[in-house]
């Protein structure tokens, strides 16, 4: 008994060729536009990004709080 997969594979589209067998500039531009393969890469470094400026911002905050603490704790004494 023979079970198909669930998830079918998409068709793969041919490419046009040129007389020398190469494939055109629109091809290829096309190829690299519809190409989803390093999408989930570019959101995770998006959002190691947006954490960076988050915790640069947060450490200068809290660096500026503490700077005027330990100053009037210097001034006590």
């Amino acid at each position: 008994m023979t079970t198909e997969p669930k998830v079918k594979p998409k068709p793969q589209k041919s490419s046009r060729l040129t007389p020398c067998g190469e494939e055109t500039i629109m091809d290829l531009i096309m190829k690299f536009l519809c190409d989803e393969a390093g999408a989930p890469a570019l959101e995770y470094a998006l959002i190691l990004a947006l954490l960076g400026i988050g915790l640069i911002s947060a450490i200068n905050a809290i660096g500026g709080a503490l700077t005027g603490a330990f100053t009037l704790v210097a001034g006590k004494f």
